[in-house]
């Protein structure tokens, strides 16, 4: 190949060059390095592909852009390098390597400013008792769930899942302990508009549209005798998060409609997440970007909230949860976009985490000594906190005043 070609020189976008040999040719062959297509980001074949693209840092993003223009870069080079080999392999000794205008790549990419103006009452709660609706409960169950439009809870004295709505009690249907299990937590998957049903049995999806066959989850079992113990979901991925009990085992996995068997993502046991063997997750949450769970320690009896990425990489440690002991049962609902509320159901006690990392203790003369669980519920830019109290045991929908839909404002840089 030495002294065909003349040395390449380096183009800018501008530029536009036909190498040639020096010397006359009787017969000339061309190859051209235009390429009419750029590795933009192509439409992914899955949600969970999308999913995946959307969960990405900004600095991530930016390095899969880098990534992805290095490789398509790297194939038209492999591919030309073959096409001239074959060229010089076939006797072709005349050869001309032609430079179109390239891409601006600036146009490939754009940076936006994304100022989320959040809803800072989501940071405080005050309640409308005035329009609030009761319901009497004949069990002091915590289980409860609910999803924009219903409200799901669990009598473990009948048996029965029992649908609400925020104006009436619209049915009960009859859990066959027997067959599926004592249920210990219920979540409602947003993704998968089912609501999720743990039991010692295993997991069950459960729906409003056909509500006597739960269908069984037979791809997530107990490990090594440890059962399946809370369940995590959220609304725009199909990542579930399983807690076994006692923390023993975390578990990750992407959730299938309508599928028995889910695809397992991977799994942790507890000394992978802690250094110290005292330590135990005792419930687990997660919104569309964050992890996040109580923690326990068997030696202090102290709790804390942790906030996580999907990989289970710590994004903030150790925010303490005062007035908790040995006797505390450590509950945990979503909120908002960073918020929790963390229920305290055997000493009956209510907190709210804000987006600064604050722990308030929610006083109040209606959940005081009486609060088991509770859960936000949003329809139509309406919220309500649907708590389970006892003595005696209700069910309640409470409007939250002065809330606002969270926004998005996309600036250009």
């Amino acid at each position: 190949m030495s002294g065909t070609m003349n040395a390449l020189r380096i183009l800018d976008s501008n530029q536009n060059i036909r190498l040639n040999e020096s010397k006359p040719r009787r017969r000339s062959i061309s190859i051209s390095l235009l390429e009419t297509t750029t590795p933009l980001f192509k439409p992914l074949s899955s949600s969970s592909e999308q999913n995946e693209i959307n969960s990405l840092s900004p600095y991530e993003k930016l390095a899969l852009w880098k990534t992805t223009f290095e490789k398509h870069l790297n194939h038209i080079y492999l591919n030309k390098l073959k096409e001239l080999d074959n060229l010089l392999s076939q006797g072709n000794n005349q050869i001309d390597i032609e430079f179109d205008k390239i891409p601006s790549l600036k146009q490939s990419i754009i940076i936006t400013n994304r100022q989320q103006t959040t809803d800072h009452t989501y940071d405080d709660m005050e309640f409308d008792y005035s329009n609030a609706q009761s319901f009497d409960l004949t069990s002091n169950n915590i289980l409860l769930s609910t999803s924009n439009n219903h409200t799901l809870i669990y009598d473990d004295i009948k048996s029965n899942l029992i649908l609400y709505n925020k104006q009436s009690k619209l049915n009960s249907y009859l859990w066959d302990v027997n067959e599926y299990g004592e249920p210990c937590d219920l979540s409602y998957s947003y993704y998968l508009n089912l609501y999720c049903i743990i039991t010692n049995r295993g997991l069950f999806t459960w729906s409003v549209e056909d509500p006597y066959v739960p269908l069984y989850i037979d791809s997530i079992r107990s490990i090594a005798g440890n059962r399946l113990w809370a369940i995590a979901s959220t609304d725009t991925r199909s990542d579930v998060f399983i807690l076994f009990k006692s923390g023993s085992y975390v578990e990750r996995w992407n959730s299938i409609s309508g599928s028995k068997s889910w695809q397992h993502i991977k799994r942790w046991s507890n000394h992978d997440l802690f250094e110290r063997n005292d330590q135990r997750v005792r419930t687990i949450r997660m919104t569309s970007k964050y992890v996040a769970w109580t923690v326990e320690s068997t030696k202090t009896f102290e709790w804390r909230v942790d906030l996580l990425d999907y990989d289970l990489r710590m994004l903030r440690h150790g925010i303490k949860i005062d007035h908790l002991d040995r006797s505390s049962s450590c509950l945990l609902s979503n909120f908002g976009f960073e918020q929790f509320l963390i229920i305290d159901s055997n000493c009956h006690l209510l907190f709210l985490l804000d987006t600064n990392g604050s722990m308030k203790l929610k006083n109040d003369f209606t959940m005081e000594k009486r609060i088991k669980n509770a859960v936000l519920m949003k329809n139509n830019n309406q919220q309500w906190l649907v708590v389970r109290l006892e003595q005696p045991n209700q069910l309640y929908f409470i409007p939250l005043l002065n809330k606002t839909v969270q926004t998005t404002i996309n600036e250009h840089i």
